[in-house]
Protein backbone atom coordinates (compact mmCIF):
# COMPACT_ATOMS: atom_id res chain seq x y z
CA UNK A 1 0.00 0.00 0.00
CA UNK A 2 1.24 3.43 -0.86
CA UNK A 3 1.27 6.27 1.67
CA UNK A 4 1.81 9.83 0.93
CA UNK A 5 3.35 12.47 3.66
CA UNK A 6 1.61 15.32 1.73
CA UNK A 7 -1.09 16.29 -1.00
CA UNK A 8 -1.75 20.10 -2.23
CA UNK A 9 -5.46 19.29 -1.49
CA UNK A 10 -5.26 18.39 1.77
CA UNK A 11 -7.32 20.95 4.16
CA UNK A 12 -5.94 23.59 6.00
CA UNK A 13 -6.21 23.49 9.72
CA UNK A 14 -7.33 26.21 12.47
CA UNK A 15 -7.67 26.66 16.58
CA UNK A 16 -6.18 26.37 19.23
CA UNK A 17 -3.26 23.07 19.67
CA UNK A 18 -5.18 19.94 21.13
CA UNK A 19 -8.46 21.23 20.46
CA UNK A 20 -10.53 20.05 17.72
CA UNK A 21 -9.87 21.94 14.78
CA UNK A 22 -12.01 23.90 11.36
CA UNK A 23 -11.20 22.65 8.22
CA UNK A 24 -11.32 25.27 5.12
CA UNK A 25 -11.08 23.74 1.74
CA UNK A 26 -9.67 24.55 -1.68
CA UNK A 27 -11.99 22.53 -3.82
CA UNK A 28 -9.46 20.04 -4.72
CA UNK A 29 -10.37 16.08 -5.45
CA UNK A 30 -9.10 13.62 -2.69
CA UNK A 31 -6.15 12.10 -2.91
CA UNK A 32 -5.89 9.41 -4.82
CA UNK A 33 -3.99 7.61 -2.26
CA UNK A 34 -3.67 7.15 1.92
CA UNK A 35 -2.15 10.46 3.23
CA UNK A 36 -0.49 11.10 6.64
CA UNK A 37 0.82 14.70 7.29
CA UNK A 38 2.18 15.01 10.64
CA UNK A 39 1.52 18.09 12.13
CA UNK A 40 3.37 18.25 15.28
CA UNK A 41 5.84 16.03 16.00
CA UNK A 42 5.69 13.92 19.73
CA UNK A 43 8.75 12.29 21.04
CA UNK A 44 6.89 9.60 22.93
CA UNK A 45 6.94 6.00 22.48
CA UNK A 46 6.36 4.98 18.92
CA UNK A 47 3.14 2.98 18.03
CA UNK A 48 3.24 -0.56 16.24
CA UNK A 49 1.40 -2.44 13.26
CA UNK A 50 -0.87 -3.74 16.69
CA UNK A 51 -0.29 -1.16 18.90
CA UNK A 52 -3.18 0.36 21.49
CA UNK A 53 -3.52 3.85 20.43
CA UNK A 54 -5.56 7.09 23.06
CA UNK A 55 -6.96 9.69 20.64
CA UNK A 56 -8.39 12.48 20.18
CA UNK A 57 -9.85 13.19 16.84
CA UNK A 58 -12.49 14.75 14.62
CA UNK A 59 -13.56 13.27 11.00
CA UNK A 60 -15.04 15.48 7.96
CA UNK A 61 -16.30 13.92 4.76
CA UNK A 62 -14.13 15.34 1.89
CA UNK A 63 -15.45 18.98 1.13
CA UNK A 64 -17.52 18.97 3.98
CA UNK A 65 -17.27 21.56 7.29
CA UNK A 66 -19.31 19.50 9.24
CA UNK A 67 -17.50 16.76 11.44
CA UNK A 68 -19.15 13.27 11.41
CA UNK A 69 -17.21 12.41 14.26
CA UNK A 70 -15.63 14.06 17.24
CA UNK A 71 -13.83 12.85 20.86
CA UNK A 72 -13.40 16.01 21.25
CA UNK A 73 -17.49 16.67 20.68
CA UNK A 74 -17.77 13.95 23.18
CA UNK A 75 -15.54 15.48 26.11
CA UNK A 76 -13.16 12.47 26.43
CA UNK A 77 -10.19 10.62 24.50
CA UNK A 78 -11.08 7.40 23.08
CA UNK A 79 -8.91 4.40 23.21
CA UNK A 80 -8.57 1.04 20.90
CA UNK A 81 -6.43 -0.99 19.51
CA UNK A 82 -4.89 -0.48 15.55
CA UNK A 83 -6.06 -4.26 14.18
CA UNK A 84 -9.76 -2.92 15.29
CA UNK A 85 -10.38 0.05 13.05
CA UNK A 86 -10.50 0.94 9.56
CA UNK A 87 -7.68 -0.35 7.22
CA UNK A 88 -6.48 3.70 7.03
CA UNK A 89 -6.02 4.09 10.51
CA UNK A 90 -4.28 1.06 10.91
CA UNK A 91 -1.52 1.54 8.21
CA UNK A 92 -2.17 5.98 9.01
CA UNK A 93 -1.31 5.50 12.90
CA UNK A 94 1.29 2.74 12.77
CA UNK A 95 4.32 4.16 13.24
CA UNK A 96 3.22 7.52 14.89
CA UNK A 97 4.44 8.66 18.01
CA UNK A 98 2.60 9.88 21.45
CA UNK A 99 2.31 13.28 21.15
CA UNK A 100 1.94 13.59 17.26
CA UNK A 101 -0.78 15.38 15.39
CA UNK A 102 -1.71 13.83 12.10
CA UNK A 103 -4.07 15.03 9.28
CA UNK A 104 -5.29 11.80 7.26
CA UNK A 105 -7.11 11.78 3.74
CA UNK A 106 -8.46 8.09 3.55
CA UNK A 107 -9.66 6.74 0.52
CA UNK A 108 -13.32 5.41 1.00
CA UNK A 109 -11.66 1.96 0.00
CA UNK A 110 -10.29 1.98 2.89
CA UNK A 111 -12.92 3.50 5.11
CA UNK A 112 -16.54 2.58 4.88
CA UNK A 113 -16.84 2.61 1.41
CA UNK A 114 -17.49 4.44 -1.42
CA UNK A 115 -19.90 7.07 -2.55
CA UNK A 116 -22.94 6.25 -4.83
CA UNK A 117 -22.47 8.30 -7.76
CA UNK A 118 -25.52 10.11 -6.66
CA UNK A 119 -24.80 11.58 -3.54
CA UNK A 120 -20.91 12.12 -4.87
CA UNK A 121 -22.40 14.47 -7.33
CA UNK A 122 -25.08 16.05 -5.11
CA UNK A 123 -22.02 16.72 -2.10
CA UNK A 124 -19.99 18.26 -5.27
CA UNK A 125 -23.34 20.64 -6.35
CA UNK A 126 -23.29 21.28 -2.16
CA UNK A 127 -26.89 20.14 -2.22
CA UNK A 128 -29.03 18.75 0.56
CA UNK A 129 -28.67 15.11 1.55
CA UNK A 130 -31.19 12.60 3.41
CA UNK A 131 -29.32 11.77 6.27
CA UNK A 132 -27.14 8.94 5.87
CA UNK A 133 -27.64 5.64 8.03
CA UNK A 134 -24.67 4.18 9.32
CA UNK A 135 -20.73 5.32 8.72
CA UNK A 136 -20.27 7.93 6.42
CA UNK A 137 -19.02 6.63 2.77
CA UNK A 138 -16.39 7.82 0.46
CA UNK A 139 -13.24 9.90 1.40
CA UNK A 140 -12.84 10.86 4.59
CA UNK A 141 -9.72 12.86 6.52
CA UNK A 142 -8.71 13.01 10.31
CA UNK A 143 -6.97 15.52 12.53
CA UNK A 144 -6.35 12.79 15.57
CA UNK A 145 -3.78 14.43 18.30
CA UNK A 146 -1.57 10.90 19.49
CA UNK A 147 -2.27 11.33 23.32
CA UNK A 148 -0.58 7.42 24.45
CA UNK A 149 -0.46 4.36 23.51
CA UNK A 150 1.82 1.61 22.92
CA UNK A 151 2.08 -2.26 22.65
CA UNK A 152 -0.77 -4.07 24.55
CA UNK A 153 2.75 -6.00 27.00
CA UNK A 154 3.97 -2.41 26.93
CA UNK A 155 0.78 -0.83 28.62
CA UNK A 156 -0.03 -3.89 30.78
CA UNK A 157 3.22 -3.35 32.35
CA UNK A 158 2.77 -0.44 33.66
CA UNK A 159 2.18 -1.70 37.23
CA UNK A 160 5.04 -4.58 37.38
CA UNK A 161 7.33 -2.29 39.39
CA UNK A 162 4.58 -1.24 42.09
CA UNK A 163 4.99 -2.21 45.73
CA UNK A 164 2.24 -3.84 47.57
CA UNK A 165 0.62 -2.32 50.66
CA UNK A 166 -3.08 -3.05 50.64
CA UNK A 167 -4.14 -6.25 50.97
CA UNK A 168 -4.97 -6.41 54.53
CA UNK A 169 -7.15 -3.25 53.94
CA UNK A 170 -9.13 -5.00 51.01
CA UNK A 171 -8.78 -8.23 52.58
CA UNK A 172 -10.93 -6.74 55.51
CA UNK A 173 -13.97 -5.82 53.11
CA UNK A 174 -13.74 -9.56 52.17
CA UNK A 175 -12.42 -8.80 48.81
CA UNK A 176 -9.22 -9.92 47.10
CA UNK A 177 -7.23 -10.31 43.94
CA UNK A 178 -5.26 -12.48 42.31
CA UNK A 179 -2.62 -11.63 39.36
CA UNK A 180 0.47 -10.67 39.39
CA UNK A 181 1.40 -6.99 38.88
CA UNK A 182 1.89 -6.00 35.60
CA UNK A 183 -0.53 -8.92 34.22
CA UNK A 184 -4.19 -9.45 34.43
CA UNK A 185 -5.74 -9.57 37.43
CA UNK A 186 -8.92 -11.17 38.85
CA UNK A 187 -11.05 -10.38 41.30
CA UNK A 188 -12.97 -11.92 44.34
CA UNK A 189 -15.67 -11.08 46.77
CA UNK A 190 -16.77 -13.17 49.71
CA UNK A 191 -20.12 -14.55 50.31
CA UNK A 192 -21.35 -12.39 53.11
CA UNK A 193 -19.23 -9.17 52.89
CA UNK A 194 -20.78 -6.13 53.88
CA UNK A 195 -21.34 -3.94 50.78
CA UNK A 196 -20.14 -0.67 50.53
CA UNK A 197 -22.15 2.41 51.16
CA UNK A 198 -19.71 4.64 49.79
CA UNK A 199 -17.17 4.87 47.07
CA UNK A 200 -13.98 3.78 48.26
CA UNK A 201 -10.50 3.56 46.62
CA UNK A 202 -8.08 1.04 48.35
CA UNK A 203 -4.56 1.44 46.61
CA UNK A 204 -3.32 -2.36 46.53
CA UNK A 205 -0.17 -1.79 45.23
CA UNK A 206 1.46 1.75 45.12
CA UNK A 207 3.58 3.11 41.81
CA UNK A 208 6.23 5.53 41.59
CA UNK A 209 4.58 7.88 38.65
CA UNK A 210 3.03 11.09 38.50
CA UNK A 211 0.07 11.67 41.42
CA UNK A 212 -3.11 11.59 39.76
CA UNK A 213 -5.17 15.48 40.03
CA UNK A 214 -8.95 15.45 39.86
CA UNK A 215 -9.61 16.17 36.03
CA UNK A 216 -6.74 13.48 35.54
CA UNK A 217 -6.90 11.46 32.55
CA UNK A 218 -5.56 7.83 32.34
CA UNK A 219 -5.45 4.71 30.46
CA UNK A 220 -6.28 1.67 32.77
CA UNK A 221 -6.88 -2.43 32.50
CA UNK A 222 -9.80 -2.43 34.85
CA UNK A 223 -11.79 -5.98 35.65
CA UNK A 224 -14.98 -5.68 37.57
CA UNK A 225 -17.53 -7.95 39.61
CA UNK A 226 -21.39 -7.39 41.08
CA UNK A 227 -21.11 -7.31 44.86
CA UNK A 228 -22.54 -11.46 45.87
CA UNK A 229 -26.02 -11.72 46.62
CA UNK A 230 -27.42 -8.48 45.45
CA UNK A 231 -30.53 -8.02 41.95
CA UNK A 232 -28.09 -10.50 39.79
CA UNK A 233 -30.74 -9.67 37.17
CA UNK A 234 -29.43 -5.84 37.49
CA UNK A 235 -25.64 -6.59 37.98
CA UNK A 236 -23.35 -6.22 35.03
CA UNK A 237 -21.96 -9.25 34.51
CA UNK A 238 -18.17 -9.70 35.49
CA UNK A 239 -15.51 -8.29 32.82
CA UNK A 240 -12.27 -7.38 31.78
CA UNK A 241 -10.31 -4.87 29.76
CA UNK A 242 -7.47 -7.87 30.00
CA UNK A 243 -9.24 -10.32 27.84
CA UNK A 244 -9.67 -8.37 25.08
CA UNK A 245 -6.68 -6.29 25.45
CA UNK A 246 -8.69 -2.48 25.02
CA UNK A 247 -7.76 -1.18 28.27
CA UNK A 248 -10.17 2.13 29.02
CA UNK A 249 -9.73 5.78 29.23
CA UNK A 250 -10.81 7.01 32.64
CA UNK A 251 -11.61 10.40 34.25
CA UNK A 252 -10.77 11.51 37.75
CA UNK A 253 -14.14 12.79 38.39
CA UNK A 254 -14.68 14.84 42.03
CA UNK A 255 -17.92 12.84 43.16
CA UNK A 256 -17.05 9.08 42.20
CA UNK A 257 -13.87 9.02 41.76
CA UNK A 258 -12.50 11.47 44.34
CA UNK A 259 -10.06 9.02 45.78
CA UNK A 260 -8.03 8.68 43.31
CA UNK A 261 -6.82 11.73 43.73
CA UNK A 262 -2.72 11.76 44.61
CA UNK A 263 -2.54 8.19 43.78
CA UNK A 264 0.46 7.81 41.92
CA UNK A 265 0.61 6.39 37.62
CA UNK A 266 1.73 2.82 38.10
CA UNK A 267 -0.46 1.61 40.99
CA UNK A 268 -3.35 -0.97 41.05
CA UNK A 269 -5.98 0.23 43.00
CA UNK A 270 -9.52 -1.63 44.04
CA UNK A 271 -12.72 0.78 43.87
CA UNK A 272 -15.54 -0.33 45.98
CA UNK A 273 -18.69 0.89 44.31
CA UNK A 274 -22.03 1.18 46.51
CA UNK A 275 -25.10 0.26 45.43
CA UNK A 276 -27.08 2.78 42.60
CA UNK A 277 -30.62 3.17 44.61
CA UNK A 278 -31.69 5.08 41.16
CA UNK A 279 -31.00 2.02 38.47
CA UNK A 280 -31.16 -0.45 40.91
CA UNK A 281 -27.66 -1.07 39.90
CA UNK A 282 -26.47 -3.38 42.64
CA UNK A 283 -23.07 -3.14 44.50
CA UNK A 284 -19.84 -3.63 43.10
CA UNK A 285 -15.96 -3.93 43.42
CA UNK A 286 -13.59 -3.00 40.17
CA UNK A 287 -9.45 -3.39 40.29
CA UNK A 288 -7.63 -1.25 38.19
CA UNK A 289 -4.26 -0.43 37.26
CA UNK A 290 -3.37 2.85 36.58
CA UNK A 291 -1.24 2.32 33.14
CA UNK A 292 -0.71 5.84 31.68
CA UNK A 293 -1.61 9.61 32.80
CA UNK A 294 -2.46 11.18 29.74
Amino acid sequence: MTVDTDATTLPTLSGADGQEPTVSWGGGQAPENLTVKTLTEGSGPQIGDDGIVVVNYAGWQWDSSQTFDSSWGRGAPLSFSLKGVIPGWTCGLAGARVGDRVLMSIPGELAYGEQAAGEEAAAQQGQQQVPQQGPPKGDLVFVVDVLGGGSPEEIAAGTKDAVMEGEAALAERGVSVSGNLGEAATLTIEEGAAEPTEYEVIVLARGSGAPLEAGSQFLAHIAGSPWPGGDQQQARQPSSTWDQNTPQVVVVDEQQLKGLVGVPAGSRVVVLVPKDESTGMPASAVVMDIEQVL
